[in-house]
């Protein structure tokens, strides 16, 4: 038989040291009834003598447990401690709520405990009247605490709060965490990216946790959502959530501001993505002004109409516009539109016409070229049109001496005068020019004009003329013949091989043996310039007396700029008499030959 059965029969009797309580037991259940909501518990009393106790004046404590809601709780335990902490007794409360104990005059601390129920500390101090402690408030054991109760926020959204759950009894609790939310809402609590749904908390512990509300794109208005612990008790916390309407945008570009002249064509960059956690499928269209066209295009240049994403899924396409030709300057508002069954989502676009002008500009990294004469001169240039029109740009060079040759070609080798450029391009050009042969070393600096509309644009270039002198023998045969005391004519070649013009060219004659005299004409050529070629003429005298044999004479070019490494004249001296033979010697060949071409053709 247990204790609560003992008191609801008002019976108990125990031996304490071999005494009988019974009569204590009587006294508290007439005081019980004489009080009407306390019941009359039975007091287990500490280990000391039955009869040190009543030899000591006792005062009774009393008080009524209830819970937080005001209904009494029965089935309370208190133990009861004094003042050093020693256990003096323990009872029980009952149906009302009530209990009443007898204690001696001193300080104690009462003790409540039940199951789902906090466990509650009262100190007391007796002295020499009874205690009335008055009613005594248990909270639920498990605490719920939602610090904020009113949120306000958008739809389409996902709402994180704090919320923690205390075991503040004295046993263990096994709960299961639950969220009431309304219709079509995503709703739980979560320890990191877990749900939590069972949990069990020692005595004192506490778990601090999240709660975590998807608001639906179509929620508007307050809501409430519930969060309840299910243990040995349920106690529940309420949040208030206000949603205002979100508009969802599924569209977007990098560039929603454009500007274009009339008759051309601007393209926006469009993205589609879907923020939302489910499929979004849905089409595109779009509203233009009136007169302009326009169509979407994936991003090979194909049509795009209707559009399927995941979750976090997205699409780049583009809207190309065609600006009509008459149309006036201003702003223009093109709006692009994904539609589905349940919403619209819109993307204002703006196209700013203006009539606009090129804006030339020109670039090269190589302002400067050294070339030779009778070569090429190459610049890379580009120009560029940083304004908002397209234009026709014509070329033009200024201050190249006459003589010298301009070519313009672009990128693929065609020559040109002008070109087409469009608002926002480059093009690359390569200016050539050509160097007259005849060119002297030198500096010349020149100016490259582009132009287009009102658009000038001016470069600066400088052309370095190198010189490169050389001269050659065309004559390649440096040997004659003459007889002691003539004279004898010998002629020299001389060529200007270089790209630059001779001065003061001369052909010397040195190591001119004895009994030689020689004469050279002319004696100087003032100019020769590259690739032409002069003749000097060398009357070559011997004396009577000179010896038959070979004799050399030194020749040598020479020029202001420039000379030719010398080459030897061979002269062969031969005596009279071997002419004479040699005479007769061909007069006797001529007489055989015609001798035979009579006797062969004369008879017929």
């Amino acid at each position: 038989m247990n204790r609560a059965e003992e008191d609801k029969k008002g019976f108990a009797q125990r031996s304490v040291n071999g005494i009988h309580v019974f009569a204590i037991t009587v006294s508290i259940i007439v005081l019980g009834l004489l009080a009407g909501s306390v019941i009359p518990v039975y007091c287990q009393s500490s280990g000391k003598s039955q009869a040190s106790q009543t030899s000591q004046q006792t005062y009774t404590v009393s008080g009524v447990v209830k819970d937080i809601n005001g209904n009494p709780l029965s089935y309370v335990t208190l133990a009861i401690y004094d003042s050093s902490g020693g256990f003096v007794t323990r009872t029980i409360t009952f149906s009302g709520g009530g209990f009443i104990v007898s204690l001696s005059p001193g300080t104690y601390r009462i003790q409540m405990e039940k199951k789902g129920y906090e466990s509650k500390s009262v100190m007391v101090s007796v002295s020499n009247s009874p205690v009335d402690l008055g009613e005594i408030t248990l909270g639920y054991a498990l605490k719920i605490s939602l610090p904020q109760t009113y949120l306000r926020v958008k739809s389409f959204s996902t709402l994180t709060t704090p919320v923690s759950v205390e075991n503040r009894g004295s046993e263990e609790e096994a709960l299961t965490i639950l969220v009431e939310a309304p219709s079509g809402w995503d709703a739980g609590v979560y320890s990191g990216s877990a749900e939590v749904v069972n949990l069990t908390l020692s005595p004192g512990a506490s778990q601090n946790l999240e709660l975590k509300v998807n608001i639906p794109y179509n929620a508007q208005g307050l809501y409430k959502v519930v969060v309840k612990t299910l243990g040995s008790t349920a106690p529940e916390k309420t949040v208030s959530i206000y949603v205002e309407k979100n508009e969802i945008q599924v569209l977007g570009s990098t560039y929603p501001f454009l500007q274009a002249t009339p008759g051309s064509t601007v393209s926006f960059d469009i993205v589609v993505k879907n923020v939302l956690t489910e499929r979004l499928t849905g089409v595109l269209t779009v509203s233009l002004p009136k007169g302009w066209s326009g169509s979407i295009l994936k991003s090979d240049d194909t049509s795009l109409y209707g559009v399927l994403l995941e979750p976090g899924q997205y699409v780049n396409a583009k809207l190309r516009i065609n600006v009509p030709t008459e149309v006036a300057e201003g702003d223009y508002w093109v709006t692009l539109c994904f539609k589905t069954n349940e919403f619209e989502s819109t993307l204002s676009l703006s196209v700013n016409v203006v009539k606009g002008a090129p804006s030339l500009r020109l670039f090269t990294s190589t302002p400067y070229v050294d070339a030779y004469a009778g070569s090429t001169a190459s610049y890379v240039i580009e120009v560029e049109n940083n304004g908002n029109a397209d234009g026709v740009v014509s070329i033009e060079v200024t201050g190249l001496p006459a003589g010298y040759n301009l070519m313009v070609k672009d990128d693929s080798g065609n020559v040109i005068s002008k070109f087409y450029l469009k608002a926002g391009e480059k093009k690359r050009l390569n200016i050539i020019v050509s160097i007259p042969p005849v060119a002297e070393p030198s500096f010349i600096p020149m100016t490259l004009g582009v132009s287009s509309e009102e658009s000038v644009d001016t470069l600066s270039l400088g052309l370095g003329i190198i010189g490169k002198y050389s001269i050659s023998y065309v004559t390649q045969n440096f040997y004659c013949e003459t007889m002691a005391g003539d004279s004898i004519v010998f002629r020299v070649e001389a060529k200007n091989t270089g790209y630059s013009s001779l001065s003061n060219l001369m052909l010397t004659a040195s190591d001119i043996p004895d009994g030689f005299s020689v004469k050279i004409s002319p004696d100087i050529v003032s100019l020769l310039k590259p690739q032409e070629s002069a003749v000097f003429s060398l009357t070559i005298t011997s004396d009577a007396d000179v010896s038959p044999g070979d004799y050399y004479i030194t020749l040598t070019l020479k020029a202001d700029q420039s000379q030719t490494t010398a080459r030897n004249l061979h002269v062969y001296v031969k005596q009279k008499g071997e002419t004479i033979l040699s005479g007769v010697l061909i007069v006797v060949i001529m007489a055989a030959a015609t001798f035979l071409i009579y006797r062969k053709y004369g008879r017929r």
